[in-house]
């Protein structure tokens, strides 16, 4: 865990926790120095302190979030802040040094809610040992994502000739495992070339059935041999 984060989540805590005291701790002293019914003056504060509450986590959310701060939250905050320190003045002595101090925790949950408002993502960092981000394990992947696209794949005659259209283009020094690959099934296929072509030279009035029949292979396959040798 991060100590910074760690420091800093700490002492929001703790500035929000004075704050809230101090804040509902006046207000019910107004509240009931105006005559407010004793039941109502000590729930009072928490709607103040709970629209503070929402109204900071708001702000830091959005912030975080790449997003501009709403406005109702600003709003909210600085209203809440406001009757905060309004009520901490209104309880205090009537001197300036008392009602400074009463104001003082209201204006640091103020100033800190701002600090954390406009704090900015941490930029993308790259790790140098394994050439991945730290958001990886954040967001549960474990490096960039490659589509797999679904091929149904070629069948049948298709393959035969792609294969023999293959070794006629690579070589022993582009594509040297890719010939070896193709070498026990090209015998066959030159095979049924060379008979196709044989047949139709012999015969040129049979059907394309025939040479099929007689080759041993299909007839769309002749048909696509007879094309390409045209």
């Amino acid at each position: 865990m991060n100590p910074t984060r760690v420091a800093r989540n700490l002492s929001t805590g703790a500035v929000t926790m004075i704050a809230a005291w101090s804040s509902w701790s006046h207000m019910v002293h107004v509240a009931l120095k105006f005559g407010e019914r004793p039941e109502v003056a000590y729930v009072l504060p928490i709607s103040v302190d709970g629209m503070l509450v929402v109204a900071s986590t708001a702000m830091v959310e959005d912030k975080l979030a790449g997003r501009s701060v709403r406005w109702s939250a600003r709003v909210a905050f600085a209203v809440g802040v406001a009757a905060s320190v309004a009520a901490n003045i209104a309880a205090a002595h009537p001197t300036v040094g008392a009602r400074t101090v009463a104001a003082w925790p209201a204006l640091a949950m103020l100033l800190v809610v701002e600090i954390l408002s406009r704090a900015r993502p941490a930029p993308y960092r790259e790790d140098p040992k394994t050439g991945s981000s730290g958001d990886e394990g954040r967001l549960g992947g474990t490096g960039p994502v490659v589509p797999v696209l679904a091929d149904s794949g070629p069948t049948g005659d298709d393959t035969a000739v792609q294969r023999s259209d293959l070794d006629q283009v690579a070589t022993d020094d582009d594509h040297p495992s890719a010939v070896n690959a193709m070498q026990r099934p090209r015998s066959r296929v030159g095979r049924a070339v060379d008979t196709v072509v044989r047949l139709r030279a012999e015969r040129p009035d049979a059907s394309l059935a025939d040479i099929a029949a007689e080759a041993g292979v299909s007839e769309r396959h002749v048909r696509r041999l007879l094309t390409s040798r045209t």
